[in-house]
């Protein structure tokens, strides 16, 4: 997480917080494609409807490539897998959601 007096500019938040897992019919029919397969754009676009979300994934790709900038993609499997291995430090150690957001 990053410091609320000194955030690095909102371009390496989005990069750095953010993930696409593959396409899946059925989520991206559930849920488009904004929150599942171009959840990097959907950040750094917010208001970009979910079909000009999937046309613009090449050119973010490459740009944030070129840049030396993450573009991070994972499969279910490995998030699956990441949950179950950190299960104690995400669930069960982590602190109360209200320490994370400053509200008391």
């Amino acid at each position: 997480m990053f410091s609320p007096t000194r955030r690095p500019k909102r371009i390496y938040q989005m990069t750095h917080g953010v993930l696409n897992l593959p396409r899946n019919p059925l989520l991206d029919w559930t849920f488009g494609h904004s929150l599942i397969s171009c959840h990097v754009e959907h950040h750094l676009f917010p208001f970009l409807s979910d079909n000009m979300c999937l046309k613009v994934k090449p050119v973010v790709s490459k740009y944030l490539t070129e840049k030396k900038l993450p573009y991070q993609e994972d499969t279910y499997l490995s998030r699956l897998h990441l949950f179950f291995s950190k299960y104690q430090e995400l669930m069960v150690f982590a602190p109360p959601i209200t320490e994370l957001v400053g509200v008391q």
